[in-house]
């Protein structure tokens, strides 16, 4: 019974914590030059985002 209950409580926890923290979490990560450049690769692979990035960028 325990064991299926800390199964649930800690995602939850880290979730929670995660997005209280966020905006610290992401200039962190954003901070990190190598990190960043990973960030915006696995954007630009988004189709969706890359066509509005491309859009807004050259109005």
């Amino acid at each position: 019974m325990s064991n299926g209950l800390w199964k649930w409580t800690i995602p939850i926890l880290l979730f929670v914590v995660a997005y209280r923290y966020r905006y610290r979490v992401m200039n962190v990560m954003l901070g990190n030059f190598i990190l960043r450049k990973m960030i915006v690769k696995f954007a630009m692979n988004i189709p969706g985002f890359r066509s509005k990035m491309i859009q807004s960028t050259f109005l």
